[in-house]
């Protein structure tokens, strides 16, 4: 049941599709040949992600409620007052870490000799230069969620206070 209310939130909105395609427009040539070329250009994939899955956990997380349980669980069992937008940058957060850092980094590390480009040793230890990779696109990410939030919250504010 959540399932198909998480996956109808996000496919209905034609702003968060267009997102996703514009993600894929953005990967697809730097896989290609880009990333051969200008290494850095990896880290605006990695942000534009970030953006997007920043988006869509706050989408999912506003249509099964996640919020709103978040913020009274906490109150309720950790003695903290949780505020919705708190609750919001956590969803976001975390879903960002979730899916971009834990599916996507070790998705990346698993199937990347299989398409002939290197993989990315983010789950080497010690991180050193030569394998911050990793941590620098799950770090960009962040970057790219948290900006998410702050855009969505500004917006939400502007139109209370134009009210």
């Amino acid at each position: 049941m959540y399932a198909k209310t998480a996956v109808a939130s996000i496919v209905g909105d034609k702003r968060l599709v267009a997102y996703g395609v514009l993600l894929l427009a953005l990967h697809l040539p730097g896989a290609l040949f880009l990333y051969k070329i200008a290494n850095e250009f990896d880290n605006v994939p990695h942000f534009w992600f970030g953006f997007v899955l920043s988006e869509c956990s706050n989408k999912v997380g506003r249509s099964v409620n996640l919020h709103s349980r978040l913020a009274a669980w906490l109150q309720n069992h950790g003695g903290m007052a949780f505020s919705f937008r708190q609750a919001d940058f956590s969803v976001r957060l975390v879903g960002f870490l979730l899916i971009g850092g834990l599916f996507w980094e070790t998705a990346e590390l698993t199937f990347s000799h299989y398409f002939g480009m290197p993989s990315d040793p983010f789950f080497a230890f010690p991180i050193t230069l030569r394998n911050i990779d990793g941590a620098l696109d799950v770090s960009v990410g962040i970057i790219g969620a948290t900006l998410a939030f702050l855009i969505s919250n500004r917006k939400r504010f502007q139109r209370k206070d134009a009210e």
